[in-house]
């Protein structure tokens, strides 16, 4: 598509032509996208802005193959995976798109609970930023912090996320394959043409196009979207079903567990876990989750719990860690406000069971001491 010159007028009738220009720089581009993400932004609306250069694994307990450009996410919890190039560059035609298969495919199956909230909170650290700030700031009272992380973590592990092309200028071949994909996949797909066009005195003027939001693809996703109640049992053996009897019964050791503590062991809407719900003086507290993440691992929700007061004190929450390592053996993170696990089949031992019950039993008493 062919561009023209565009005109501005001021309050005072000066008018200004705006002739097609370039970015100066990919980083420019980068930049000013990590900055200003409304203006690749569609009716999701708001995005945050997890990092720059996310890194990708490509296996578990992987330090990152690949390096995503951005990493975003909406107010309803959706994973926006961004890649940007400028229109030189010739990888935009369609090594792009191996590129960003290869980092969704990859980032939903290898990513772990709590990373992007650990990402999130690195992310901010490095800039001097109060990361529990932006977050709310971000949010805007919709939803608690625990819930959206969850919401997150869910989304991604299930592949409900974006894929985000921008370019100065989407060439035909790729807007072709962007509105192919968006219409096969559960994933949402879009490319956005950020057009440049600059004065005289230096002032620069940007026009995104979204390409991919096509009527039909929203409609069918939409659809899809919605997921029928079902019933802990169901989810157990749909989940972990596939990893073996062993982690069946581990897990429904885990919800007798929880039933016996006076909890209620309930299937998340997003479908991604089951969490452990407790109703104490303070509101419902979620001290676990059981995931099919690792096929099947039982998660310390020390991403909820750090919003407790109890708990909000990070030597509080490393006791926690450590007494739950001295039941179940090595966790599969040693952040503090993530979700560190342990594989379920361990609750087949009825020695851990009874260890683990009284842990979440002193776990409890302490919510409620120290509201």
């Amino acid at each position: 598509m062919s561009r023209t010159t565009i005109y501005t007028v001021d309050a005072a009738g000066t008018l200004t032509a705006m002739r097609p220009s370039e970015p100066r720089s990919e980083d420019f581009m980068q930049k000013l996208v990590a900055a200003h993400p409304e203006l690749i932004a569609d009716q999701d609306g708001a995005l945050l802005l997890i990092r720059r250069e996310q890194p990708i694994a490509d296996r578990e307990d992987g330090s990152g193959r690949w390096s995503l450009d951005h990493l975003f996410v909406t107010r309803s919890g959706v994973p926006v995976l961004v890649e940007l190039k400028r229109a030189v560059d010739t990888r935009l035609r369609r090594e792009v798109i191996g590129q960003m298969l290869d980092y969704a495919a990859n980032g939903t199956a290898y990513w772990q609970g709590g990373r992007i909230a650990e990402s999130f909170a690195a992310a901010m650290n490095e800039q001097g930023r109060d990361a529990d700030a932006e977050l709310a700031t971000f949010l805007a009272g919709t939803t608690e912090p625990e819930e959206f992380w969850q919401q997150v973590d869910a989304n991604f592990s299930a592949g409900r996320i974006k894929m985000v092309f921008v370019a100065d200028t989407i060439p035909r071949e790729l807007a072709r394959i962007v509105e192919f994909l968006n219409e096969q996949m559960k994933a949402d797909v879009r490319a956005v043409e950020l057009s440049w066009f600059e004065s005289e005195g230096g002032v620069t003027a940007l026009t995104p196009r979204i390409i991919g939001e096509t009527e039909r693809a929203q409609t069918e996703k939409a659809a899809r979207g919605t997921l029928p109640p079902i019933a802990r049992e169901a989810w157990i053996e749909a989940k972990l079903g596939p990893c073996g009897n062993d982690a069946v019964a581990a897990a429904d050791a885990f919800v007798a567990m929880v039933d016996q503590l006076g909890g209620r062991a309930e299937v998340t809407s997003s479908q991604g876990s089951i969490l452990s719900v407790f109703d104490t003086s303070g509101g419902p507290l979620y001290p676990f989750r059981l995931s099919s993440e690792r096929k099947g691992s039982v998660q310390l929700y020390l991403g909820h719990l750090i919003y407790r007061p109890a708990f909000a004190d990070e030597a509080v929450r490393q006791r926690l860690y450590d007494d739950l390592a001295a039941i179940v053996g090595t966790l599969s993170t040693k952040t503090l406000n993530g979700f560190p696990g342990f594989d379920v089949r361990k609750l087949n031992d009825p020695v851990i069971v009874g260890a683990l019950s009284d842990y979440l039993r002193r776990l409890l008493s302490q919510a409620e001491v120290a509201r």
